[in-house]
């Protein structure tokens, strides 16, 4: 079985999101539009993959409140046929030297234009949202989806379905149990939902129990280490340590700021905290034992390597994935370090064609 190690850094500036108000209008508009009829709530068209693989009987706990609370759930939208293909050609001639579209990144508004929805599509579907009384968390330029929160019960309504809760190896999460689906009138339009479930990637790192010690001999790598190992020190030598960069990591537990400074002090680096981001609409997910180890690992070492580079940590309880749609959509920084992932068979198909999605996304604005 292969193993999804989600390891991504991406020198791209990506779809910056803005926050929408209640009965705010999207005005960007260059996309035909494809609602032809009125949104309704029923008849509906179910949307398949998003049952999730843990969430079985076996581990079910039965409905949750009809007021549990489902923070920023994303419904994702599909390009029409014409703009994919016309996204498929542009992406092959932005790596061909002898086209003229050669290295011609897109603004997140011009993506928005070029391959999102129409604003009065992205309009019909914020308001009918809106109709079933969920709060718009955010829209991005690239009109591509739309992230909302509401309660269990404005979900079940909304999308024909039943959040139920399941404990899973002694931990409780929450997930539809059936198929969700959407008015007819979005059946061609919405690619999936993100969020209709809390079970979230795993970290990937690996605790050896060695330390540098002169009693014992033991040893580990320090940050010099791995610039000698990895010839960097030509590189700081001409002042390419991270000066004027920003790197966003990934996470999804709270950190301590006094981990990261003693790591660079003993270290031998020059001081750096990391600017902290919780995604805005995300609940704090508190300091998580199993999670802080990787938190820190991952900002010291983008930070041990690009030395002088200002780290830029986001954070979300709905998981690392949550961190990353934040960061794309927002533009938080031009490169992106995550470090989370867990096996094919622990993710459902709609989180898997989304994952592939956002890694194709390398085209915008650098």
């Amino acid at each position: 079985m292969r193993h999804k190690f989600t390891v991504v850094w991406m020198y791209v500036s990506i779809i910056a999101l803005v926050f929408v108000s209640p009965r705010s209008s999207f005005t960007q508009t260059n996309s035909r539009n494809r609602i032809a009829d009125a949104i309704e709530r029923t008849p509906s068209v179910s949307i398949l993959g998003h049952l999730h693989p843990l969430a079985q009987s076996r581990y079910d706990r039965g409905k949750v409140s009809e007021l549990f609370e489902m923070s920023r759930v994303t419904m994702m939208f599909k390009r029409s046929d014409t703009q994919q293909t016309d996204l498929n050609t542009f992406l092959q001639e932005q790596q061909d030297r002898a086209s003229p579209t050669y290295h011609r990144w897109l603004t997140p508004e011009e993506f928005g234009d070029r391959f999102g929805m129409s604003t009065a599509d992205l309009n019909k579907t914020i308001s009918y949202l809106q109709d079933q009384g969920f709060t718009i968390d955010e829209v991005p330029p690239s009109r591509n989806w739309i992230t909302f929160s509401g309660f269990a019960q404005q979900m079940e309504s909304a999308f024909h379905t039943q959040i139920h809760e399941y404990a899973v190896d002694g931990e409780p999460h929450y997930a539809s149990a059936t198929e969700p689906a959407v008015p007819r009138a979005l059946a061609d339009i919405v690619l999936g939902c993100r969020s209709l479930h809390n079970f979230q990637p795993k970290h990937r790192g690996i605790v050896k129990p060695k330390f540098t010690s002169s009693a014992t001999g033991n040893h580990f790598l320090a940050p010099d280490d791995f610039a000698t190992i990895y010839d960097l020190h030509n590189l700081y030598n001409t002042g390419i340590d991270g000066s004027g960069q920003e790197i966003a990591v990934m996470g999804q537990t709270d950190i301590q700021a006094q981990d990261i400074r003693t790591f660079r002090q003993l270290s031998g680096l020059p001081p750096g905290d990391p600017q902290v981001m919780l995604v805005p609409g995300s609940k704090d997910p508190g300091v998580l034992s199993d999670e802080i180890g990787e938190a820190d690992m991952d900002i010291e070492w983008s930070g041990a390597v690009a030395r002088n580079a200002a780290i830029v940590y986001v954070n979300s309880a709905n998981g690392a994935f949550d961190s990353l749609q934040y960061t794309i959509g927002h533009n938080v920084a031009p490169v992106i370090s995550i470090s989370y992932g867990d096996c094919e068979a622990n993710w459902s198909a709609s989180d898997i064609d989304r994952s592939w999605r956002w890694r194709s996304k390398r085209m915008l604005k650098g």
